[in-house]
């Protein structure tokens, strides 16, 4: 009688823990073609569900696990997104108007994700005149515009971009008791940084929702690479097909520069030739380069070390953008660098250009 007790309290808690949230969602108005009958997680690679479409309404009927971001898309690639919704549970309802979706009937959850996704797109309209103005230069000028209007173009571009993020940041501290930061802490963490992101985290409602954990991973790659952070080890195989670790050649008394690229990365390539520069520079004074390729295919690894006349060891796991070091460093774009001192310590990341140059002029001498 005990043990029945026992499995029956069991497989309740499991169906409670594990039940699923149903969700519907309708949409309506001008649909346009092809219509938008894709719902598909925003955060991973799996379509949720495919549209029913009837009297001129495309409706989804959804499970998943728990909460989940989903974006309305009209093409199974992705590449026509609709609008962004939260599957909670609630039934939501969206209407095309003008080629613009508005939700207009959803939780408290969707109504204030609306509400955010609009102020961000306002703070983010100027970029789209700063593309503009930047494609009419391109067509006046070609490859060749003049330097004060580049300078223009940064200055704009990095006035814009703090814009967006302040915005950001004040939607995430305004809804700390809802899903919506969790959004915006997914799809912007590198811009908001580690120090916001931890201060937020620190009373957010839904610190521990499971949508966060990759937040979490990319605060202690970014960790990885503050000044003063000890090496963490890599581990992958050289062109030799040898095992070998970061720690190698990290932290045995030499100035070592990680240079994260892949042969198929163009700014890489674009970036090797002051790499190089610097290497045969200071070689002699106590300076190594390690590459870690985020290449997937060996032979294509082997080319471009060739190609670009690499000589300084190289190291992969060839899993392209799912490399280990993406998680370990936070390596969400590259080129990247990091430089350690001889204790095998950060001195400094994302060096690159003039400023790998003058940090090695430094710290080895001209």
């Amino acid at each position: 009688m005990k043990r029945n007790f026992l499995m029956t309290m069991l497989a309740a808690i499991c169906l409670t823990a594990c039940a699923e949230t149903k969700t519907e969602v309708k949409v309506m108005g001008e649909l346009g073609e092809p219509q938008p009958t894709f719902l598909y997680n925003m955060f991973g690679r799996e379509t949720y569900a495919e549209g029913q479409v009837a009297n001129g309404v495309v409706t989804f009927n959804v499970d998943t696990v728990e909460n989940a971001f989903a974006v309305i898309g009209r093409s199974a690639d992705r590449r026509q997104p609709v609008c962004t919704v939260i599957l909670d549970g609630e039934p939501i309802e969206i209407t095309i108007k003008n080629g613009e979706a508005e939700v207009t009937k959803g939780s408290d959850n969707n109504m204030k994700l609306a509400e955010a996704m609009e102020r961000v797109k306002m703070a983010s309209s100027q970029m789209d005149q700063l593309y503009k103005d930047y494609g009419e230069a391109r067509e006046k000028y070609g490859e060749k515009i003049p330097a004060e209007i580049m300078d223009g173009f940064d200055k704009r571009y990095g006035e814009i971009s703090e814009e967006i993020t302040a915005t950001q940041k004040q939607i995430i501290q305004e809804n700390k008791d809802n899903l919506v930061p969790v959004y915006f802490l997914r799809a912007s963490s590198n811009a908001l940084g580690v120090e916001f992101i931890e201060s937020v985290l620190k009373d957010y409602k839904y610190k521990d929702s499971k949508l966060l954990e990759p937040v979490l991973a990319s605060i202690g790659g970014e960790r990885n690479k503050q000044p003063g952070a000890p090496v963490v080890d890599f581990v992958g195989r050289d062109l030799n097909d040898q095992e070998c670790h970061l720690t190698d050649y990290v932290g045995k008394g030499k100035y070592v520069l990680v240079d994260f690229w892949a042969s198929w990365c163009g700014p890489c390539r674009a970036e090797m030739p002051n790499v190089k520069a610097n290497y045969e520079k200071y070689k002699d004074k106590g300076f190594e380069v390690v590459g870690i390729s985020f290449d997937n295919k060996k032979e294509a690894w082997e080319k471009g070390v060739k190609d670009l006349g690499i000589t300084w060891p190289q190291i992969s796991d060839l899993k392209g953008w799912q490399c280990a070091a993406s998680d370990i460093y936070n390596i969400k774009g590259i080129p990247s660098t990091i430089l350690y001192g001889p204790d095998g310590k950060v001195i400094k990341a994302d060096l690159r250009g003039e400023e790998l140059g003058n940090a090695l002029e430094e710290y080895l001498g001209k």
